[in-house]
């Protein structure tokens, strides 16, 4: 249990991060749209976003440190209980039928519905417990701020779905696939299988069930979707060292990526190489498109682990973790694939970038919470495990050829995510001592740096 300072301090630091949030949102208010007010306002957001976190990391804190067993069971079952109204209010359809201002009757609402009108009187009221959805005055019911957006922004209805109807249940099978398969890793064998009585793996299902694909790519997406801690990560490298060279981001699910770096740093050109076209639905352009920002973005269709055919980029970035698990044996495919062209150019860079799993109490405790998260949803759900730092260097190592292989030479992580980015070169082996301390020194020159 907590001390009474540490308590103290966790509550002083609730304080900061609330009136940070109160001051930043009133000068967002109070700015105009001018371009130095929207340079601002992108300030404020970051800020914003940042004491957010704090304020739902404290209280969580808070709790872990001084919560009794009886707290802990009663969170859990009211946890529980909101989970199961919101796949009620899901399954009836029944946020649609509520304005997103004003209220309704809740007997128009349970009519239009067509659900008994004292359920989804104690459903509402049970929600309201956690601010979403209320009822302004007696007999009617209204949406809320929390409670719009699951209208508005179907990915989180979606999300709520994927979690009850999937997640959860194949959550409570994991002791069953314990008992029954042990360690064995074949996807067909998972907590996912049993639960569902089926042999077909998820990956799969989600494949031929388009429902279920895409309330998984919303429910990936809010528990923890790399792509923004990603390009946050990448922008903290050094890219004006490289001048207008070519830059290649493998194994991509959409532009996003290439579009930010390339905004940010005008002289670089890029391919991006993706397996499907992209959606157009945000802001990302079809594989069949060909060029974009005046030619600095070219899309090429490439299937994961084929040899990597571009032979004159300064880096190629690698990022299994989305949409699909970060499989050990895909990491690898793409490792060996990319060996003939580090090994052509021994000053390409390969910037490897996957969420891994933190040593326990190495970063702030929501990220590792999420992380974990994801790691036992991906082990329920595939049977594959998240990757810890060491366990990938000693992967990048054990590629080689005869004539040399890959070893890293800078790593960073974020700090608002599971995510970390490597950076790899084809080393070749040499025998003279004072030739290896040259070739060193040589391509630590050419390294890209933290700037």
């Amino acid at each position: 249990m907590a001390s009474s300072k540490q308590l103290e301090s966790w509550s002083n630091d609730l304080a900061v991060a609330a009136k940070t949030l109160c001051d930043r949102r009133q000068s967002d208010d109070d700015a105009s749209m001018s371009h130095l007010a929207m340079t601002t306002t992108n300030m404020i957001t970051r800020e914003s976003d940042g004491a957010k976190r704090n304020i739902f990391a404290m209280p969580g804190r808070m709790q872990t440190h001084s919560a009794e067993p009886t707290e802990f069971i009663q969170q859990l079952a009211h946890q529980n209980q909101l989970l199961a109204c919101l796949k009620w209010l899901g399954e009836f359809q029944v946020l649609a039928c509520i304005p997103l201002s004003g209220s309704i009757p809740i007997k128009e609402a349970a009519d239009l519905a067509a659900v008994p009108e004292t359920q989804l009187c104690r459903i509402v009221r049970m929600t309201a417990t956690a601010g979403f959805l209320h009822e302004p005055d007696p007999g009617h019911i209204a949406h809320t701020a929390l409670s719009a957006p699951f209208v508005t922004n179907l990915s989180f209805l979606d999300a709520a779905m994927f979690l009850a109807e999937t997640a959860v249940p194949t959550a409570l099978h994991m002791a069953t696939a314990t008992q029954r398969h042990g360690q064995i890793c074949s996807s067909g064998k998972s907590a996912y299988s049993i639960a569902f009585n089926t042999s077909q793996p998820f990956e799969l299902a989600c494949v031929e069930r388009a429902r279920l694909q895409r309330q998984w790519a919303a429910y990936r997406s809010l528990a923890g979707d790399m792509d923004d801690c990603l390009i946050e990560l990448l922008k903290r490298l050094n890219w004006w060292s490289l001048g207008n060279a070519c830059i290649v981001d493998a194994c991509a699910y959409s532009t996003k990526a290439a579009t930010a770096l390339a905004e940010a740093y005008p002289s670089l050109r890029f391919v991006v190489q993706m397996k499907e076209p992209a959606s157009d639905g945000n802001g990302t352009i079809g594989a069949g498109q060909g060029e974009t920002w005046d030619g600095r973005i070219t899309v090429q269709k490439r299937m994961p682990g084929a040899v990597q055919m571009v032979s004159d980029a300064a880096v190629y970035i690698i990022r299994l973790s989305t949409p699909s698990p970060c499989h050990t044996t895909n990491i690898l495919a793409e490792l060996n694939a990319h060996l003939g062209v580090l090994r052509a150019n021994a000053l390409s860079t390969l910037i490897l970038a996957p969420q891994l799993l933190p040593e326990p109490g190495t970063v702030d405790p929501v990220i590792e919470s999420m992380a974990r998260l994801r790691d036992l949803s991906r082990l329920q759900l595939t049977n594959e495990c998240s990757l810890e730092l060491d366990e990938l260097i000693k992967m990048i190592n054990s590629v080689h050829d005869g004539m040399g292989r890959l070893v890293v030479i800078n790593k960073i992580r974020s700090g608002k995510s599971a995510t970390a980015a490597l950076g790899v070169r084809y080393q070749a082996y040499v025998d003279d001592s004072a030739n290896q301390t040259a070739y060193d020194a040589e391509a630590s020159s050419r390294k890209i740096s933290v700037s």
